[in-house]
């Protein structure tokens, strides 16, 4: 086998790897999940923790859904960003942030990943 060769088939096995993990993320088995007062101050104390410069800015329109793998993703806004994360309630809650829309193109992925995981949070 030739390297022109090695590299199509390099190539070729590369993306059959992505299609199948992009199938997968888009396609997840989730059910909505409600937030209860004390979850929902995990959220909050997660996401002022983790992003200062918005420490103040209020928390508005969570929602949450749990996949059948138990991981709970949040979705919502601080200020006008949309921010996502995971919600861990055992044995200890505690909440990790894992995207903010801080600008346009990142604002628009992050919304973009909260429908892919069951949550729709329109854009303000």
């Amino acid at each position: 086998m030739n390297v022109k060769s090695c590299v199509v088939v390099a190539l070729a096995a590369a993306l059959a790897g992505c299609a199948q993990t992009t199938h997968k993320e888009t396609s997840p088995s989730a059910a909505a999940y409600t937030l209860t007062p004390a979850d929902a101050k995990v959220v909050e104390t997660g996401v002022r923790s983790s992003l200062k410069e918005l420490a103040s800015a209020r928390l508005d329109r969570m929602k949450a859904t749990r996949r059948a793998d138990g991981v709970i993703n949040v979705c919502g806004y601080v200020g006008t960003f949309p921010f996502m994360g995971v919600l861990t309630v055992s044995p200890k809650s505690s909440f990790a942030v894992t995207g903010v829309g801080s600008d346009e193109g990142k604002a628009a992925l992050t919304v973009n990943f909260c429908r892919q995981a069951g949550i729709d949070i329109e854009p303000l």
